[in-house]
């Protein structure tokens, strides 16, 4: 079985030229930087700071790097059990680069397996080479992995990492808490309904959107609405899934399932359910048009969308924006640019337009070939496993260079020069930027935070630091950005609506145990005692319990 992604993921569109890898599957959204933890610079960003850090370099951290709407659907054809999902420690990812390089390796293990090979021991970290001595498998048991092997190993891995690439500018692992209903489990409430109603056995059968749309039926029929039915059915089925639903639905009933919702539901609940029947590109478009021709302007949104969103994820929404903007009008291809000229001002402005271009430089894949590497044992052994080297990701002549100009154009000299700061946060990959942030601390003996909140202000500050902030740790922005949602007196429904119906398909499981580590409380208990009735249901359904 092979497994496709797309620039949104939800859409579930077939990625040419990444092929498929046996049948592992894995959620994945913008994620947080590689830290360096010595040797020679493999394994995970010390995300905190850009410390060095001490342990086992290799592939780390199950990280993130989609935007508000960008979720993670893979294409697990009908019919077919999805393969068991590797479990990711429970404790945030940030401080667990051993236990998110064991989860990489583990996936590599798998990998082998599926191509009928003997899969390979997961390499002992070098700093524990003194202390754990290798036991050699019986001869029998061991089959010698060849060249050729290896360099089918790499190239799967290789296609996998880019695959997280194109769809989230990084290529760490991430985890939703929702995805697709392959078969039907015995508990879910639609096998119930058809084994009372129609008499028929559902029960790990293929997902069916004729029996969803059924239940969806008499849930909406008649006086009163049941939306426990709503909200089940709305948070064990992807976004890919409920786009088939819309289409099923009219399809049985000559009804359109949207209008139905919005005339039987109401509040924040409607809102929420309804956010998660539109498509990713459309959900980024409108998220967009609210934040400018709102009553004032949602500089906050308007951030958090263009500021996470990959090239082709922006693109995809340039391309939708007219028609959801101006739905009666025949619209330019730049209308949202006019539209963000028209609300905005300054080199805020400036910034936002940069980033609506969709063009900020890419690793392409001739370079992360180069930058993956085998991973050698204490005896100094290929090991047949593979990791990113991620040193060999960025310039570091070219980071010392724009390091310097910051410098200069900052914290160096009196005033501020705000185009060069634009010209590189809004250019630069990420792995080029979090060089960059590393030279630039020592250059200036301080993050790179420090000048963007003592040489800017107001808005333009902010997108500066929401660029910094997903560079180095996305989930943790996120995590943030739902925390001051609910924080203090008042509530805003429309932020966590935004953030959690986008984000529970990409990369929530990492974005809930940052929340846990900054508030002490889960994202799921927050959300309980925060909302109520319905919206906090289908809130809590989509975030998951801990």
């Amino acid at each position: 079985m092979a497994f496709y992604g797309s620039n949104y993921p939800q859409s579930y569109g077939s990625m040419q030229g990444y092929g498929g890898y046996g049948s592992f599957h894995v959620n994945s959204g913008p994620p947080p930087p590689p830290m360096n933890m010595g040797g020679g610079g493999y394994g995970a960003f010390n995300q905190s700071a850009y410390n060095a850090h001490t342990g086992y370099g290799g592939y780390v951290a199950p990280g993130y790097s989609c935007p508000a709407v960008q979720q993670m659907s893979y294409e697990v054809p009908m019919g077919t059990q999805a393969p068991p999902q590797p479990v990711l420690p429970p404790q945030s990812y940030t401080h667990q680069p051993y236990m998110q390089a064991q989860q990489e390796m583990m996936m590599q293990r798998y990998l082998y397996q599926q191509m009928g090979y003997q899969a390979p021991k997961i390499p002992v970290p070098a700093s524990d080479a003194k202390q754990a001595k290798e036991k050699e498998e019986p001869a029998e048991n061991k089959k010698q992995l060849d060249e050729e092997v290896k360099k089918k190993m790499k190239s799967m891995f290789v296609n996998e990492l880019m695959r997280r690439y194109v769809i989230t500018a990084t290529l760490e692992m991430a985890q939703g808490t929702v995805g697709p209903l392959v078969k039907y489990p015995a508990d879910d409430m639609v096998v119930a309904f058809y084994k009372k109603e129609r008499d028929t056995e559902l029960a790990g059968q293929d997902w069916d959107p004729e029996a969803d749309c059924e239940y969806l039926r008499v849930a909406m029929k008649g006086a009163g609405t049941t939306e426990s039915i709503i909200t089940h059915i709305v948070a064990t089925r992807c976004n890919m899934q409920r786009q088939r639903l819309k289409t099923m639905f009219k399809t049985m009933y000559g009804r359109d399932l949207v209008e139905d919702i919005k005339s039987e539901l109401s509040g924040d609940y409607k809102d929420a359910i309804l956010a998660c029947f539109v498509s990713p590109a459309h959900f980024d478009a409108k998220c967009v048009k609210k934040a400018i021709y709102g009553l004032g302007t949602d500089e906050l949104a308007l951030i958090e969308i263009l500021m996470t969103r990959t090239n082709e994820q922006i693109k995809e929404m340039r391309a939708v924006y007219g028609d959801v903007a101006r739905p009666d009008q025949k619209t330019r291809a730049t209308l949202i640019e006019d539209d963000i000229k028209g609300d905005t001002s300054g080199y805020f402005k400036k910034l936002l337009i940069s980033a609506s271009q969709g063009n900020r430089y890419e690793l392409d894949k001739t370079k992360l070939e180069q930058a993956v590497e085998e991973i050698v044992n204490a005896n100094g052994e290929g090991t047949g496993m593979f990791q990113v080297n991620y040193t060999k990701l960025a310039d570091e002549k070219k980071a010392k260079r724009d390091a310097q100009r910051l410098f200069e154009a900052g914290e160096d000299r009196w005033g501020t020069d705000e185009e060069t700061f634009n010209l590189i946060f809004a250019t630069r990959d990420f792995y080029q930027l979090r060089e960059i942030y590393k030279q630039y601390v020592k250059i200036a003996q301080a993050d790179i935070r420090h000048a963007v909140d003592s040489e800017t202000s107001g808005s333009y500050r902010k997108g500066l630091k929401a660029v910094a902030q997903s560079v180095m740790n996305r989930p943790k922005y996120f995590a943030e950005r739902l925390m001051k949602a609910m924080k203090g007196i008042g509530t805003d429904e429309e932020t966590l609506i935004r953030i959690i119906a986008s984000r529970s398909e990409i990369d929530m499981v990492q974005i809930k145990a940052e929340f846990l580590e900054m508030t002490h409380k889960t994202l799921y208990r927050y959300i309980k005692e925060d909302t109520s009735f319905n919206f906090k249901k289908i809130l809590q359904a989509l975030v998951g319990r801990d």
